[in-house]
């Protein structure tokens, strides 16, 4: 009887170890497999929890931070309202005013932009007449 004992643990001990590696493999499987891979992302998504821990990670990196901002800024929506954000910030807006201005082509635009409507036109040469601000 002991021995039938043992050779049951044994085997019941054998399958668990075959069944654990078993898992191992199949959540490599599942990652590879483009429909499970997309049901995970999903489930991780809606996870409020999990979607921090991404997030967390995501930007805490600079490389994935900057791939991030990368991807992002191709969407024309976050496009415009990181520049937004940014006009709405009175240090980079002085900031962004001198990257436009460095650039010939976009100073150019800038003028054309100012001096081609009748209001910025005349503003603009009220503030001409005034005297130029001491450093």
């Amino acid at each position: 009887m002991n021995s039938a004992r043992s050779t049951s643990v044994v085997i019941a001990a054998a399958l668990v170890g075959m069944a654990l590696v078993g898992c191992g493999s199949s959540v490599d499987e599942m990652i590879m497999n483009p429909t499970t891979k997309d049901e995970i992302i999903g489930k991780l998504i809606s996870d409020d929890v999990a979607k921090r821990d991404i997030m967390g990670k995501l930007t805490t990196n600079n490389d994935t931070k900057k791939e991030l901002a990368e991807t992002l800024l191709g969407d024309l929506s976050i496009k415009a309202l990181a520049l937004e954000k940014l006009l709405a910030d009175p240090a980079q807006k002085t900031a962004i005013a001198q990257k436009l201005l460095a650039d010939a082509t976009t100073r150019a635009e800038l003028i054309a932009t100012l001096t081609g409507d009748e209001a910025g036109r005349k503003e603009m040469q009220e503030a001409l007449k005034k005297p130029l601000p001491k450093k």
